[in-house]
Formats: C-alpha cells, sequence, structure tokens
C-alpha cells in the first residue's frame, strides 16, 4: 500500500536520510520523537507538500514522489482541524465530497444533527471530528494524523482516539499517525516507529 525507500530530507540539518518504512492496506502505524525530530515533516514528504531530497514514495506500487498533492489519494488531518468558517459543517464536509451523504458522514463521527452548525460554535473535539469526516468523505487511499488530539484534554482525547480507531478499522483505511504520546502511540498500532 505505501512504501517509502531511502527517504531523505534535511533543513539546517539532516531530520531523515535512508528512512524506509512499508505499510499493508488497513494498517496503521504510529511515529513518535522529540519535537523537531522530522515527524510531521516525513508527513508532509508523504502528502507531497514537501519534496524528498533523497528517496522514493510508492503507493500501491505506483510511485508518487513526483505526483502533486492533489492526485495522490492521501488524507491529512492536522493538530489544528482546517475549518472553513464562511462555511457550516455540510459544507465544509461537500469539501471532502460534493455529494456526500452529510448526515451518516456525521453520523459515524458521532455528531449527528450538526449539519447545519456554524463552524465558530463548535468545541475542539466537535471541530476535529469534522474534520475526520471530511477527510474520510474524499475516500484517502491512506489517512495522514498529525497529532489531531493533542489540543484537547485526556478524556476526550481517549475518546476521539478510540473512536477513530474504530472507524479506520470499519473502513479499512491505512493510517499514519504522529505523536508525541507514547499511550496514544501504542493504542493506535502495533507498529511504532521512534524518530
Amino acid at each position: 500500500m505505501l512504501r517509502v525507500e531511502g527517504a531523505g530530507k534535511s533543513f539546517e540539518r539532516i531530520l531523515f536520510e535512508g528512512l524506509d518504512l512499508n505499510l499493508a492496506t488497513g494498517e496503521r502505524m504510529s511515529i513518535t520523537g522529540p519535537s523537531g525530530c522530522g515527524k510531521t515533516t516525513l508527513l508532509r514528504c508523504i502528502a507531497g507538500l514537501e519534496d524528498l531530497q533523497d528517496g522514493k514514495i510508492y503507493l500501491d506500487d505506483i510511485e508518487v514522489t513526483n505526483i502533486p498533492p492533489e492526485k495522490r489519494g492521501i488524507g491529512l488531518l492536522f493538530q489544528k482541524p482546517v475549518l472553513y468558517h464562511h462555511l457550516d459543517v455540510a459544507g465544509n464536509l461537500r469539501l471532502g465530497k460534493r455529494d456526500a451523504d452529510v448526515h451518516s458522514a456525521l453520523k459515524e463521527v458521532g455528531l449527528d444533527g450538526f449539519a447545519d452548525r456554524r463552524c465558530e460554535k463548535l468545541s475542539g473535539g466537535e471541530a476535529q471530528r469534522v474534520a475526520l469526516a471530511r477527510a474520510l468523505l474524499a475516500e484517502p487511499k491512506i489517512l495522514l494524523l498529525d497529532e489531531p488530539f493533542s489540543a484537547v484534554d485526556e478524556e476526550l482525547r481517549s475518546r476521539l482516539l478510540n473512536d477513530t480507531i474504530a472507524l479506520l478499522g470499519s473502513r479499512g483505511t491505512t493510517a499514519v499517525l504522529v505523536t508525541h504520546n507514547i499511550k496514544e502511540a501504542e493504542s493506535f498500532s502495533k507498529n511504532i516507529m521512534t524518530m
């Protein structure tokens, strides 16, 4: 499904070099490590938002290293949910898929009845659930999660994490989670890489 071969990236210093990854379809992986070690940069390279200096990226055995991000079929969930406040929740979801079944998508993430809600009225956890629903509506080949639960309290973080794991499992979606939280990494996947 996802294969990274000999990936290398540096800015003022080397973040990673000779990095290899292999994920099967439906597999989940966690990446941990200290701030500034290159976790987010690696996700951005896989998504196509940053260029690798060395190495190649494959999705379903097709090289995507130089393919633009919008043509890769990769979903990315950020630490802060990216929602468009001039649109209501339904409008934001339709950015993921124009003919989206908004009510089913919201029910799936535990936000039944939120379609007409203004985004500025959402709590942090609700906003992240909307962002997750939108990402999944686009039916990505792989979902990359960049510390999406870190901005919420511990109880909500645990609930969001468990709901996300269940949702990814039921859909068979391949996913990579970046997190500082070792417990979170261990709950998300058996496959953990430390950078």
